[in-house]
Protein backbone atom coordinates (compact mmCIF):
# COMPACT_ATOMS: atom_id res chain seq x y z
CA UNK A 1 0.00 0.00 0.00
CA UNK A 2 2.98 2.28 0.83
CA UNK A 3 3.75 2.31 -2.57
CA UNK A 4 0.56 3.19 -4.12
CA UNK A 5 0.85 7.00 -5.49
CA UNK A 6 -2.20 9.09 -5.76
CA UNK A 7 -1.92 8.50 -9.68
CA UNK A 8 -2.76 4.92 -9.23
CA UNK A 9 -6.65 3.83 -9.28
CA UNK A 10 -9.08 1.26 -9.56
CA UNK A 11 -12.50 1.08 -11.14
CA UNK A 12 -15.44 1.97 -8.59
CA UNK A 13 -17.27 -1.83 -9.95
CA UNK A 14 -14.57 -3.26 -7.93
CA UNK A 15 -15.03 -1.56 -4.81
CA UNK A 16 -18.61 -2.07 -5.04
CA UNK A 17 -18.05 -5.81 -5.65
CA UNK A 18 -16.34 -5.98 -2.51
CA UNK A 19 -18.94 -4.39 -0.69
CA UNK A 20 -21.56 -5.69 -2.03
CA UNK A 21 -20.53 -9.16 -0.86
CA UNK A 22 -20.18 -7.89 2.82
CA UNK A 23 -23.61 -6.51 2.70
CA UNK A 24 -24.79 -10.07 1.46
CA UNK A 25 -22.31 -11.93 4.46
CA UNK A 26 -21.38 -9.35 7.06
CA UNK A 27 -23.29 -7.78 9.92
CA UNK A 28 -23.89 -4.57 9.65
CA UNK A 29 -20.96 -3.09 11.82
CA UNK A 30 -18.62 -4.97 9.53
CA UNK A 31 -19.93 -3.10 6.50
CA UNK A 32 -20.29 -0.23 8.32
CA UNK A 33 -16.18 -0.85 8.94
CA UNK A 34 -15.34 -1.26 5.46
CA UNK A 35 -17.07 1.85 4.90
CA UNK A 36 -15.38 3.77 6.57
CA UNK A 37 -12.12 2.20 5.96
CA UNK A 38 -12.69 3.37 2.16
CA UNK A 39 -14.05 6.53 2.71
CA UNK A 40 -17.80 6.08 1.58
CA UNK A 41 -20.57 3.99 0.50
CA UNK A 42 -21.43 4.69 -3.21
CA UNK A 43 -19.32 3.77 -6.51
CA UNK A 44 -18.85 4.41 -10.00
CA UNK A 45 -18.42 1.47 -11.46
CA UNK A 46 -16.52 2.79 -14.39
CA UNK A 47 -15.08 5.90 -12.45
CA UNK A 48 -11.45 5.83 -11.15
CA UNK A 49 -10.76 5.35 -7.22
CA UNK A 50 -7.80 5.42 -5.24
CA UNK A 51 -5.96 2.08 -5.08
CA UNK A 52 -4.96 2.69 -1.33
CA UNK A 53 -8.27 2.71 -0.52
CA UNK A 54 -9.27 0.00 -2.22
CA UNK A 55 -6.47 -2.34 -0.90
CA UNK A 56 -7.55 -0.74 2.24
CA UNK A 57 -11.14 -1.91 1.95
CA UNK A 58 -9.80 -5.28 0.44
CA UNK A 59 -7.59 -6.30 3.21
CA UNK A 60 -10.54 -5.01 5.87
CA UNK A 61 -13.07 -7.40 3.90
CA UNK A 62 -10.73 -10.44 3.43
CA UNK A 63 -9.56 -10.45 7.28
CA UNK A 64 -14.04 -9.85 8.28
CA UNK A 65 -15.08 -12.44 5.89
CA UNK A 66 -11.36 -15.02 6.83
CA UNK A 67 -13.37 -17.37 8.87
CA UNK A 68 -16.24 -18.10 6.41
CA UNK A 69 -13.88 -19.15 3.21
CA UNK A 70 -11.43 -21.01 5.44
CA UNK A 71 -8.76 -18.29 6.30
CA UNK A 72 -7.58 -14.71 4.89
CA UNK A 73 -6.38 -16.18 1.39
CA UNK A 74 -9.66 -17.92 0.97
CA UNK A 75 -11.25 -14.57 1.35
CA UNK A 76 -8.80 -12.75 -0.70
CA UNK A 77 -9.79 -15.41 -3.52
CA UNK A 78 -13.43 -15.39 -3.25
CA UNK A 79 -13.31 -11.56 -3.43
CA UNK A 80 -11.36 -11.69 -6.74
CA UNK A 81 -13.82 -14.21 -7.94
CA UNK A 82 -16.83 -12.41 -7.46
CA UNK A 83 -14.58 -8.79 -8.97
CA UNK A 84 -13.84 -10.92 -12.19
CA UNK A 85 -17.70 -12.23 -12.54
CA UNK A 86 -18.94 -8.74 -11.70
CA UNK A 87 -16.96 -7.10 -14.77
CA UNK A 88 -18.31 -9.75 -16.81
CA UNK A 89 -21.69 -8.78 -15.77
CA UNK A 90 -21.08 -5.97 -16.59
CA UNK A 91 -21.92 -3.37 -19.48
CA UNK A 92 -18.72 -3.73 -20.84
CA UNK A 93 -18.18 -7.44 -19.80
CA UNK A 94 -21.23 -9.12 -21.05
CA UNK A 95 -20.12 -8.54 -24.93
CA UNK A 96 -16.75 -10.02 -24.18
CA UNK A 97 -18.24 -13.06 -22.10
CA UNK A 98 -20.40 -13.93 -25.23
CA UNK A 99 -17.55 -13.09 -27.73
CA UNK A 100 -14.73 -15.33 -26.00
CA UNK A 101 -17.13 -18.25 -24.62
CA UNK A 102 -15.19 -21.06 -25.62
CA UNK A 103 -12.03 -19.20 -26.58
CA UNK A 104 -9.75 -19.27 -23.13
CA UNK A 105 -6.92 -18.33 -25.75
CA UNK A 106 -8.53 -15.36 -26.94
CA UNK A 107 -9.53 -14.12 -22.92
CA UNK A 108 -6.04 -14.23 -22.64
CA UNK A 109 -4.61 -12.12 -25.60
CA UNK A 110 -7.33 -9.62 -24.10
CA UNK A 111 -6.13 -9.79 -21.12
CA UNK A 112 -3.45 -7.08 -21.61
CA UNK A 113 -6.57 -4.42 -22.35
CA UNK A 114 -8.44 -5.56 -19.43
CA UNK A 115 -5.83 -4.74 -17.17
CA UNK A 116 -5.48 -1.45 -18.12
CA UNK A 117 -8.62 -0.62 -18.35
CA UNK A 118 -9.28 -1.81 -15.24
CA UNK A 119 -6.40 -0.14 -13.05
CA UNK A 120 -4.67 3.24 -14.12
CA UNK A 121 -1.55 2.70 -12.39
CA UNK A 122 0.66 2.47 -15.34
CA UNK A 123 1.32 -1.27 -15.22
CA UNK A 124 1.85 -3.92 -17.83
CA UNK A 125 0.51 -7.32 -18.09
CA UNK A 126 2.26 -9.54 -20.74
CA UNK A 127 0.70 -13.27 -21.63
CA UNK A 128 2.97 -15.82 -22.77
CA UNK A 129 1.85 -19.06 -24.22
CA UNK A 130 3.24 -23.07 -22.92
CA UNK A 131 1.11 -24.98 -25.14
CA UNK A 132 -2.94 -25.10 -25.83
CA UNK A 133 -4.19 -25.46 -22.06
CA UNK A 134 -1.49 -23.00 -20.29
CA UNK A 135 -0.58 -19.77 -20.05
CA UNK A 136 2.17 -17.34 -18.09
CA UNK A 137 0.88 -14.27 -16.83
CA UNK A 138 3.17 -11.70 -15.90
CA UNK A 139 1.50 -8.24 -13.92
CA UNK A 140 4.60 -5.12 -13.77
CA UNK A 141 3.09 -2.53 -11.18
CA UNK A 142 0.30 -4.35 -9.80
CA UNK A 143 -1.12 -3.32 -6.01
CA UNK A 144 -3.39 -6.64 -6.16
CA UNK A 145 -2.55 -9.85 -3.47
CA UNK A 146 -2.10 -12.84 -5.37
CA UNK A 147 -4.85 -14.38 -3.90
CA UNK A 148 -7.35 -11.66 -5.08
CA UNK A 149 -5.92 -11.97 -8.88
CA UNK A 150 -5.96 -16.09 -8.47
CA UNK A 151 -9.31 -16.22 -7.77
CA UNK A 152 -9.89 -13.15 -10.36
CA UNK A 153 -8.13 -15.61 -12.94
CA UNK A 154 -9.98 -18.54 -12.26
CA UNK A 155 -13.22 -17.01 -12.25
CA UNK A 156 -12.54 -15.42 -15.62
CA UNK A 157 -11.17 -18.81 -17.46
CA UNK A 158 -14.78 -20.31 -15.51
CA UNK A 159 -16.96 -17.65 -17.15
CA UNK A 160 -15.36 -18.49 -20.98
CA UNK A 161 -16.29 -22.29 -20.56
CA UNK A 162 -13.04 -23.84 -19.63
CA UNK A 163 -13.25 -26.96 -17.58
CA UNK A 164 -10.54 -27.26 -14.35
CA UNK A 165 -8.89 -23.87 -14.31
CA UNK A 166 -6.26 -24.13 -12.03
CA UNK A 167 -3.87 -20.87 -11.09
CA UNK A 168 -0.42 -20.36 -9.04
CA UNK A 169 1.20 -17.69 -8.47
CA UNK A 170 5.08 -16.22 -7.28
CA UNK A 171 6.04 -12.54 -6.64
CA UNK A 172 8.61 -11.72 -8.34
CA UNK A 173 9.24 -8.10 -7.03
CA UNK A 174 7.84 -5.31 -5.23
CA UNK A 175 5.15 -4.72 -7.70
CA UNK A 176 5.80 -7.80 -10.00
CA UNK A 177 4.05 -11.37 -10.09
CA UNK A 178 3.68 -14.05 -12.37
CA UNK A 179 0.73 -16.25 -12.95
CA UNK A 180 1.04 -20.16 -14.53
CA UNK A 181 -2.81 -20.75 -15.73
CA UNK A 182 -3.31 -23.90 -16.81
CA UNK A 183 -7.09 -25.74 -17.51
CA UNK A 184 -8.19 -29.04 -19.08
Amino acid sequence: MGLATPADSVRGMFFRSVLEVMWALADEASVEHCVEVCGRRKFTDFTCYPTSDFLRLLWTAARLLGSGYGDFQGAMRALGRRGATDFFASSTGRPLQTLLTGEPKRLLDSLPMAYAAAAANGGQCVVAWANAGSALVRLDRDFLPLAYVEGALVAALEVVGTREPRVWSRVMGPLTSEYVLSWG
